[in-house]
Protein backbone atom coordinates (compact mmCIF):
# COMPACT_ATOMS: atom_id res chain seq x y z
CA UNK A 1 0.00 0.00 0.00
CA UNK A 2 1.39 3.75 -1.16
CA UNK A 3 0.59 6.86 0.24
CA UNK A 4 1.74 10.21 -0.52
CA UNK A 5 2.23 13.27 1.78
CA UNK A 6 2.41 16.88 1.18
CA UNK A 7 4.09 18.26 4.27
CA UNK A 8 4.62 21.90 5.25
CA UNK A 9 8.07 22.53 6.80
CA UNK A 10 9.67 25.78 7.01
CA UNK A 11 12.34 26.76 4.49
CA UNK A 12 15.33 25.69 6.74
CA UNK A 13 14.03 22.06 6.84
CA UNK A 14 14.43 21.49 3.17
CA UNK A 15 17.95 22.38 3.28
CA UNK A 16 18.58 19.84 6.17
CA UNK A 17 16.97 17.49 3.76
CA UNK A 18 19.29 17.98 0.91
CA UNK A 19 21.97 17.11 3.63
CA UNK A 20 24.51 13.71 2.30
CA UNK A 21 22.91 11.92 5.40
CA UNK A 22 19.54 12.54 4.45
CA UNK A 23 20.05 11.29 0.47
CA UNK A 24 19.52 7.81 1.15
CA UNK A 25 17.57 5.53 -1.30
CA UNK A 26 15.11 4.84 1.79
CA UNK A 27 13.93 4.95 5.18
CA UNK A 28 12.79 2.46 7.28
CA UNK A 29 9.78 3.03 10.49
CA UNK A 30 9.76 0.29 12.65
CA UNK A 31 6.00 -0.77 14.40
CA UNK A 32 7.82 -2.78 16.83
CA UNK A 33 4.26 -5.46 17.77
CA UNK A 34 4.42 -6.83 21.63
CA UNK A 35 1.30 -7.96 20.89
CA UNK A 36 -0.80 -5.81 23.43
CA UNK A 37 1.51 -2.91 23.04
CA UNK A 38 4.33 -1.50 20.40
CA UNK A 39 7.94 0.66 20.86
CA UNK A 40 7.73 4.60 20.48
CA UNK A 41 10.78 7.19 21.34
CA UNK A 42 9.39 9.95 22.79
CA UNK A 43 11.29 13.50 24.04
CA UNK A 44 10.59 13.46 28.08
CA UNK A 45 10.76 17.34 27.84
CA UNK A 46 7.63 17.92 25.30
CA UNK A 47 6.22 15.11 24.21
CA UNK A 48 7.04 14.80 21.28
CA UNK A 49 7.28 11.09 20.14
CA UNK A 50 7.88 9.23 16.64
CA UNK A 51 7.83 5.36 15.23
CA UNK A 52 11.83 4.11 15.66
CA UNK A 53 13.68 3.52 12.53
CA UNK A 54 16.06 5.60 10.03
CA UNK A 55 17.83 5.52 6.99
CA UNK A 56 19.07 2.52 4.67
CA UNK A 57 22.80 2.37 4.15
CA UNK A 58 23.77 2.37 0.94
CA UNK A 59 24.26 -1.68 -0.06
CA UNK A 60 22.02 -2.07 2.84
CA UNK A 61 18.59 -4.37 2.67
CA UNK A 62 15.54 -2.77 4.68
CA UNK A 63 15.56 -5.60 6.74
CA UNK A 64 19.14 -5.19 7.34
CA UNK A 65 18.65 -1.45 8.42
CA UNK A 66 15.21 -2.71 10.43
CA UNK A 67 17.53 -5.05 12.45
CA UNK A 68 20.38 -2.50 12.66
CA UNK A 69 18.31 0.29 13.93
CA UNK A 70 16.42 -1.50 16.00
CA UNK A 71 19.30 -2.92 17.86
CA UNK A 72 20.85 0.61 18.09
CA UNK A 73 17.68 2.87 19.09
CA UNK A 74 15.41 0.03 21.17
CA UNK A 75 18.81 -3.02 22.01
CA UNK A 76 15.91 -5.43 20.69
CA UNK A 77 16.83 -7.85 17.97
CA UNK A 78 13.73 -8.17 15.35
CA UNK A 79 12.24 -10.34 13.03
CA UNK A 80 10.52 -7.79 10.14
CA UNK A 81 7.37 -9.79 9.13
CA UNK A 82 5.82 -7.69 6.74
CA UNK A 83 5.84 -3.84 4.65
CA UNK A 84 2.82 -2.53 5.63
CA UNK A 85 3.15 0.76 3.96
CA UNK A 86 5.20 3.11 1.68
CA UNK A 87 4.81 6.59 2.12
CA UNK A 88 6.41 9.13 -0.32
CA UNK A 89 6.91 12.27 0.94
CA UNK A 90 6.88 16.04 -0.68
CA UNK A 91 8.01 18.70 1.79
CA UNK A 92 6.88 22.24 0.62
CA UNK A 93 8.81 25.50 2.04
CA UNK A 94 5.70 27.24 4.00
CA UNK A 95 7.92 30.75 3.06
CA UNK A 96 9.45 29.59 -0.44
CA UNK A 97 6.24 27.46 -2.01
CA UNK A 98 9.60 25.24 -2.70
CA UNK A 99 8.97 21.60 -3.05
CA UNK A 100 11.50 18.64 -2.13
CA UNK A 101 10.66 14.95 -2.84
CA UNK A 102 12.79 13.33 0.13
CA UNK A 103 13.47 9.30 0.09
CA UNK A 104 10.81 7.38 0.97
CA UNK A 105 9.56 5.55 4.26
CA UNK A 106 8.74 1.86 4.34
CA UNK A 107 6.53 1.02 7.77
CA UNK A 108 7.81 -2.21 8.56
CA UNK A 109 5.59 -4.19 11.03
CA UNK A 110 8.46 -6.28 13.49
CA UNK A 111 8.43 -8.34 16.61
CA UNK A 112 10.92 -8.51 19.24
CA UNK A 113 12.83 -11.67 19.39
CA UNK A 114 15.79 -11.33 21.71
CA UNK A 115 17.57 -8.67 23.39
CA UNK A 116 16.97 -5.85 25.79
CA UNK A 117 14.34 -2.91 25.57
CA UNK A 118 16.35 0.06 26.35
CA UNK A 119 14.78 2.57 28.36
CA UNK A 120 16.35 5.50 26.63
CA UNK A 121 17.70 6.38 23.40
CA UNK A 122 19.40 9.82 23.08
CA UNK A 123 19.30 12.28 26.23
CA UNK A 124 16.05 13.21 26.37
CA UNK A 125 14.58 10.40 24.04
CA UNK A 126 12.85 7.94 26.28
CA UNK A 127 11.46 4.53 25.07
CA UNK A 128 8.18 4.01 26.15
CA UNK A 129 5.95 1.20 25.67
CA UNK A 130 2.23 2.16 24.47
CA UNK A 131 -0.85 -0.12 24.92
CA UNK A 132 -2.73 -0.69 21.56
CA UNK A 133 -5.77 0.26 23.52
CA UNK A 134 -4.38 3.23 24.84
CA UNK A 135 -2.74 4.45 21.31
CA UNK A 136 -5.98 6.69 20.51
CA UNK A 137 -4.10 9.41 23.07
CA UNK A 138 -0.99 9.91 20.89
CA UNK A 139 -2.89 11.06 17.70
CA UNK A 140 -4.99 13.72 19.03
CA UNK A 141 -4.15 16.89 17.86
CA UNK A 142 -0.43 18.12 18.40
CA UNK A 143 1.85 20.42 17.91
CA UNK A 144 5.30 19.99 16.90
CA UNK A 145 8.06 21.62 19.43
CA UNK A 146 10.22 24.22 17.00
CA UNK A 147 13.09 21.97 17.58
CA UNK A 148 11.50 19.36 15.86
CA UNK A 149 10.15 20.72 12.89
CA UNK A 150 12.64 19.00 10.45
CA UNK A 151 11.24 15.60 11.72
CA UNK A 152 7.49 16.04 11.00
CA UNK A 153 8.18 13.49 8.49
CA UNK A 154 8.32 10.79 11.02
CA UNK A 155 5.67 12.15 13.27
CA UNK A 156 3.42 12.18 10.51
CA UNK A 157 4.22 9.13 9.24
CA UNK A 158 4.16 7.48 12.83
CA UNK A 159 0.54 8.86 13.57
CA UNK A 160 -0.67 7.78 10.69
CA UNK A 161 0.66 4.23 11.53
CA UNK A 162 -0.57 4.75 14.61
CA UNK A 163 -3.86 5.93 13.35
CA UNK A 164 -4.73 2.49 12.19
CA UNK A 165 -4.10 0.80 15.23
CA UNK A 166 -6.50 3.14 16.69
CA UNK A 167 -8.73 2.11 13.90
CA UNK A 168 -8.93 -1.70 14.47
Amino acid sequence: MKSALSIKVEARCLSVWKEPWAKRFARVTLLVDFGDSFAIVMDASNGFWFLPGGGVDQNESMEDAAKREAAEELGLEIKVTRVTKTFHVTLVSRETGERLKIPPFIVLHTTPIGGRLKTEYAPKRKIVLVKKEHCKDLINAFKIPKEYECMKPYHYISREVVRQIANR
